[in-house]
């Protein structure tokens, strides 16, 4: 099976996806608590993007899909295989700076291979690589973690997902949208750090400078809300940021206070729609808070090579029959018309 066949034959599957994702929003609301507390960067190596999930967590692994993963190359293309969000503009402007920088003992080389900045989002690529097959084990696989100028940092969104090369091989992409835009300037010291990786016992770690992408960022501030009819929820949207790697729009969800009692508070899923029918959700939509109690909300959608006249965003939440359910009386039409 080549490689088209392989995509084609992915997106031929018949997944029941509005109930997943109706199944991940009602976990995600139960691990609140975890997300009011903070944020960190530290992470199970096990985290993967849904389809990952669907497919290897189910058993499915065929004869063509390794074909597929052991052609994979480690440099370039690889963000098309992750399926991030600036994953096109990464590929036709040639955004990502080649590291290629390493630590390698033990048995185990971890390598920085690729990695791309533009003051709101954070992607960097590792591969591992050892003398005998890595393990997958829950318990062996060990954890890691990114940090700037020598520290964790917040974030509103992050993720790490692998696609393994061979049994000795595996590659993972780190993607962050910092909680922040623009908190650290135009040049950061970015450091990759791993502890007991794959059955392998030791630290490793790899640090490297990196530079903001050269490009036009684009800010606007709409100040815009709507509210539901009895004024439980207010939405409004703050700023809509566009730069190389992501659409940003920042949502400040106001409601009262006594539903922060017992996680009682909302958090809705968002769909993105521009003046000119383009719908951003699911794989084109990213969406994390950046402060507690989901009072500040960040939507990140794909990079724009033109920006949109405006965007309305279409908050939603799980209905009675366990679907996701658009809020019409929340809809918020946001233009973009004057920059600051």
């Amino acid at each position: 099976m080549n490689k088209e066949n392989f995509n084609q034959s992915i997106d031929n599957i018949d997944l029941p996806l509005e109930k997943l994702l109706a199944r991940e929003k009602a976990a995600m609301s139960q691990a609140k608590k975890m997300r009011k507390v903070g944020r960190t960067t530290n992470h199970s190596m096990l985290m993967a993007c849904g389809l990952c999930i669907i497919l290897f967590g189910s058993g499915f692994v065929s004869s063509g899909m390794a074909a597929v993963l052991s052609n994979i190359p480690l440099i370039g293309p690889i963000y098309k295989e992750f399926r991030d969000i600036a994953t096109d503009k990464i590929e036709k402007d040639q955004l990502a700076t080649v590291i290629e920088k390493q630590d390698s003992h033990d048995g185990l080389t971890m390598t920085v291979k690729e990695a791309a900045y533009d003051g709101g989002r954070l992607i960097v690529t590792v591969a591992y690589s050892g003398e005998k097959a890595l393990s997958l084990k829950e318990e062996n696989v060990g954890y890691n973690y990114v940090t700037i100028n020598g520290e964790e940092f917040k974030v509103a969104i992050g993720s790490g997902t692998q696609r393994p090369i061979n049994s000795k091989t595996t590659i993972e992409q780190h993607q962050f949208t910092l909680a922040k835009y623009n908190e650290y300037g135009d040049k950061i010291e970015v450091a990759v750090h791993g502890e007991d990786l794959f059955g392998y016992k030791g630290k490793w770690g790899v640090s490297f400078p990196l530079e903001k992408i050269k490009g036009d960022i684009h800010e606007f501030y709409p100040d815009v809300k709507t509210k539901n009819v009895n004024n439980v929820y207010t939405l409004t949207a703050d700023k809509v940021t566009f730069s190389p790697l992501s659409t940003r729009i920042d949502v400040t969800v106001d409601y009262p206070a006594e539903l922060d009692e017992n996680d009682r508070w909302k958090w809705f899923d968002f769909s993105v729609v521009d003046n000119n029918g383009n719908v951003y959700d699911r794989l084109k939509l990213q969406a994390g808070m950046a402060g507690n109690y989901g009072h500040h909300m960040v939507l990140a959608l794909p990079p724009m090579d033109t920006i949109p006249k405006s965007l309305t965003l279409k908050p939603a939440d799980i209905n009675s029959e366990g679907y996701i359910e658009d809020i019409k009386e929340l809809e918020l039409v946001v233009p973009l018309k004057k920059t600051k």
